[in-house]
Parts: structure tokens; sequence; C-alpha cells
């Protein structure tokens, strides 16, 4: 029973986003599609690509150390990089699976309990959090209407952007401020807590909810152990800054999207980043169909917006693909040499 659960478990993410993209490439003038990917790539802006991707492991690697030495545990900065490539190239196979396999290479590898090394985890994915939720606070200050009407719109602009084959623009410079837009979801959200908090107390999901976020809040209290915590912040801010140019140098990809700015580039940075609360391998179909969403709303027509959702993924988890292969191989050759 619990094998066949976790073949569901894999099969039904897997089927779905892969339903998604099927759906999405319904609307693509295939031809167009496989000659961009013939003539149409910027191999070089590919590369840089990559190296911010790669940058951005080594960099992971550098911070989590800092949280493992509190606890005795100091591996060397390539078997850290290992860890992060082998996490990535296993949540391609099964999503949220790669944290596990992570620390426990690093458990074996430093001959260290796996809850001792599992303990840093939650610190430092609540660190990543925060992180990803001041870049959200500041999209939707700058760009708020853009990102808001994805989740707000009424259907009919829905319809608009399919009638006319995705080319609708909404400017950033809107009579209605992206600032004013977050500030009356935040306060709206406020009302409506205070006003049923009493039920909410009664609900499994508002336990639950609140019971995570003490767990997050003591994980991050362990941070207080680190003796430089303001490298700690800094290695922090520069991940999430190769993160973001990650995806901007993916413009560049392309012509038809070298012209788009930051604050574009900040949408589209946003809406792949939540789409990857999802549990599906490699964000697949989410993060091409919000990705899809957001550069619609800059210019792009819907034919080249679902291209480069497309190429620019799989680009994406190629890289992961083969630095995940390649810590495998590592930790193989490894296995065998201490045998």
């Amino acid at each position: 029973m619990r094998r066949i659960q976790k073949i569901i478990k894999f099969i039904l993410p897997l089927a779905f986003g892969i339903g998604i993209v099927w759906f999405i490439l319904q609307k693509v003038d295939m031809q167009m599609l496989f000659d961009t990917i013939k003539s149409g790539i910027n191999w070089t802006w590919v590369i840089i690509s990559w190296a911010f991707a790669l940058f951005a492991n080594v960099i992971r690697g550098i911070r989590w150390r800092q949280q493992l030495r509190t606890v005795g545990v100091d591996p060397s900065l390539h078997v850290m990089t290992i860890s992060f490539f082998g996490n990535y190239g296993m949540n391609l196979l099964f999503p949220r699976l790669g944290e596990f396999w992570r620390c426990n290479y690093i458990a074996q590898n430093n001959r260290k309990p796996f809850s001792t090394i599992a303990g840093t985890i939650l610190s430092e994915r609540l660190c990543d959090i925060l992180c990803s939720a001041s870049i959200i606070l500041l999209a939707l200050v700058l760009e708020g209407k853009v990102l808001l009407k994805f989740f707000f719109d009424d259907g009919s602009k829905a319809e608009a952007i399919a009638a006319a084959g995705g080319e609708m623009r909404v400017e950033s410079s809107s009579s209605v401020p992206g600032w004013l837009w977050a500030l009356v979801t935040l306060v709206v959200l406020l009302i409506v807590v205070r006003v049923f908090r009493s039920k909410f107390r009664k609900m499994s999901f508002y336990q639950s909810f609140v019971s995570v976020c003490r767990n997050m809040w003591k994980g991050f209290l362990s941070l207080k152990d680190l003796p430089n915590v303001w490298s700690y912040i800094g290695w922090s801010v520069l991940l999430w800054f190769f993160y973001f140019m990650n995806t901007f140098t993916q413009f560049y990809f392309f012509d038809f999207t070298s012209h788009l700015g930051l604050l574009a580039c900040l949408s589209v940075f946003v809406m792949g980043t939540m789409s990857q609360l999802l549990p599906i391998q490699g964000g697949l179909g989410a993060w091409q169909a919000m990705v899809i969403f957001a550069l619609l709303q800059y210019g792009i027509d819907h034919q080249h917006a679902i291209i480069f959702a497309v190429v620019a993924w799989i680009l994406e988890q190629a890289f992961v693909l083969v630095m995940g292969l390649y810590a495998f191989i590592v930790v193989a050759i490894n296995k065998n040499s201490t045998r």
C-alpha cells in the first residue's frame, strides 16, 4: 500500500504538470517553436544564465555550512555544493525529496545523526521564505496591479487576452499605484482575520498554521548561534540576487524579450517563484502558466510568451539535470572508494 501511495505521489503531480504543458502547447505555432530552438537562441546568454545558477548553488553551500558549523559539522565547500546539486536533481524526480537526500548525504559524509543535520534545514528554509516574501512585497509595491490581477481577475480580462492572442499590456504608470493595491489587500485580509478570528481558532487548518509558524520561529531563533549573523544575511541577499539575475539573463535568450527591463523581470521572477510552491517536478506546467501570464502584461504576444516559457524552462532544467547527474556520480564514486 505504501509503495502504491509513493507511486501516486510521484505520478499525480507529474501528470498534472504535463497536462498543463499539453494545454499550453495546443496554442503555440510548433513551426515557430522549432525555428526558435534551432536558430533563435543566444547561447552566450544561456551560458551566462547557467553561471548565475551555478554560483547560486555555491553560495547556498557556503551559507548552509555556516549553520552546520554551529552543530559541529564542517564539510568542504565541494561537498556542500554537491549536496545542493543532488538536492535539485532529486527534486526533478520526486518533489520535496531533495532536502531529505541533502541531509542524508551530509550526515553520512560527516558521520553525524540525520536529525542533527535536518535541524538546520528549518531556519535555512525560513530565511529563504523571508527573502522571497520580501521580494514579493517589493513587487507588489512596484508592480502590484500586474501581480494582483492574476489572483483577482474577473475572467473577462482573461478572455480578452485569449481573443487578442495575448496582446494586452498593463502600464506600470497606471492611475492606481502598485503600493495602494498591496495596502488595500493587506487591510482586507487583516479585517477578515479580525472578524472571524474566533471561528478560525477552532479550525484544524488554522491550528496547524499557527503550529507551523511557531516551529518556524523556533528554527529562526537558532540563527542567534551563528558567529556572524550579518555574514549569513549578506550571503542570503547575494543568493537571491543571483536567482534574480538568472531570470533576467533569460530575457536575452531571445530577441523578442531582450527589451524587457528590471520591473518586468521582477514580475516574472515573482510569478515563477510562487509556482514552485506546488509539489510538481521542476514546477512543470505551473511555472510556464504563471510566466506566460506575466509576459503578456508587458506586451509580449501569446506565441512568443509560450515559446519563452517552454524553452527557458527546458534549458534551466537541463542545467539542473546535468548538475544532478554530476552529484550522483561523485557520490557513487566516493561510496565505492570507501568500501
